[in-house]
């Protein structure tokens, strides 16, 4: 019983970390307009992550893959990616998803999702999906 209370304790405080310190550690945009104006500026694709509070696997993925400085420079390097609370509301509804994380590979002219990868993301997955 020890045992399982310090790892639900230590998994606590791994995980603990909020989206905004994801995003400004890891130079993600937090809001949708700004980061397509930068995309159109850049001439580049969206990243957009959808995320939640309360989602294990979201914290699972930003802190084991995203945050990955690999991975995290390959996605600069071809996208503005932004990251998105969905329990705040403050995006475009063809964004919304019951299923998180997911990311949307989003086209900033018109806005509209290439292509959409649910669930998390192993290191390896997510090199195979940004090359």
């Amino acid at each position: 019983m020890k045992t399982l209370l310090l790892l639900l304790t230590f998994y606590t405080f791994v995980f603990a970390q909020t989206y905004q310190e994801f995003a400004q550690q890891n130079s993600y945009e937090l809001d949708y307009k700004v980061a397509v104006a930068k995309a159109k500026s850049q001439n580049k694709e969206l990243m957009l992550l959808l995320v939640t509070n309360y989602c294990p696997w979201c914290k699972k993925y930003e802190q084991l893959t995203l945050s990955n400085k690999e991975i995290n420079a390959k996605i600069h390097s071809k996208y503005v990616p932004i990251i998105i609370n969905r329990e705040e509301r403050n995006f475009p509804l063809q964004f919304d998803s019951t299923t998180v994380p997911v990311v949307y590979f989003v086209t900033p002219k018109d806005e509209k999702i290439k292509e959409s990868v649910r669930g998390y993301q192993t290191k390896e997955e997510m090199r195979a999906l940004l090359k």
